[in-house]
């Protein structure tokens, strides 16, 4: 699903339903069969070997493979509700297998400064990458802290019939939709024009900047909801509190840090006269050409 450079971009797209389910129950068991064990160097082969024989490892040849890049949205995201520990937006972005297997923000780090300093395309697909991870795990956030809400009672009622936790959640879906918004938007330029384009370089920026804003919002009302319990180890939430915290600031790291991608989105703004003009001026055909 492709159009010419011409056109104006238009952030709808059609993943395939087969491979968003097929990803879904994949990495829901490889997470599952993960977590009921140790963590060993022999489990963390066994699960490299899954995830390669699967054909995720391959979903994403190049970083601009366009096309492509709608079925590795679908297992980015499925791989992030999930919790299950492969980092397939580095595997996908770098081709770094060894270090994708591995809950280790070190690794992280030090793959996405290699990537920024030594390869423009691959650095804006990891940053791609990790905007689609945060958006399914802070959706997994929120779905385990509706599911906690409902079954857990206070003074006779349920959590949830309690106006002040529908609120606070309301603001957590709320931050989701947004960044889940500049996402598909900024999914749909590496989709229809590639990942090396002006118009992707300010579109990773503001989805820089809005997922910085939603991960603290989610990850502070998924853990009110839930008090204690949202710590413990036996519990997912940590799992995708953990991710969030990582994935936002290697995001980060790859744009400069959030004050530096709002300076240049703001330079944009000043550029073209006012923050509607910037805008518009996204959505308007030609601007994404290669520079």
């Amino acid at each position: 699903m492709t159009t010419s450079r011409s056109s104006a971009l238009q952030p709808a797209l059609a993943i395939d339903p087969i491979v968003v389910d097929a990803a879904a129950r994949a990495f829901d068991d490889l997470a599952a069969t993960w977590f009921s064990g140790e963590g060993t160097d022999e489990q963390r082969a066994a699960l490299l070997a899954a995830v390669v024989n699967l054909g995720f490892a391959d979903a994403l040849p190049s970083p601009d493979g366009r096309e492509a890049w709608l079925d590795a949205a679908a297992i980015l995201r499925a791989q992030a509700r999930a919790a299950a520990p492969v980092d397939m937006a580095l595997l996908l972005a770098t081709g770094a297998r060894e270090a994708g297997i591995a809950y280790d923000p070190g690794r992280y780090a030090c793959a996405a400064t290699r990537a920024a300093q030594t390869d423009g395309s691959a650095a804006a697909a990891l940053a791609l990458g990790r905007c689609l991870q945060i958006t399914g795990a802070m959706t997994a956030a929120l779905d385990l802290s509706v599911q906690y809400v409902q079954d857990r009672k206070q003074f006779g009622r349920a959590l949830a019939q309690f106006q002040a936790i529908q609120h606070s959640l309301a603001l957590a879906a709320e931050e989701i939709a947004a960044c889940t918004a500049i996402t598909d938007l900024t999914l749909a330029c590496a989709v229809h024009e590639g990942i090396a384009t002006a118009r992707m370089a300010a579109l990773l920026d503001a989805a820089a900047v809005v997922a910085d804003r939603a991960v603290d919002v989610v990850y502070d009302i998924c853990h009110q909801v839930h008090g204690a319990i949202g710590f413990t180890r036996e519990y997912a939430l940590h799992r995708h509190s953990l991710d969030l915290l990582r994935w936002r600031d290697d995001l980060q790291l790859l744009r400069g840090g959030e004050l530096r991608a709002a300076e240049r989105l703001g330079d944009a703004a000043i550029a073209a006269g006012g923050v509607w003009h910037a805008v518009t001026a996204l959505m308007k055909p030609d601007i994404g050409r290669s520079t």
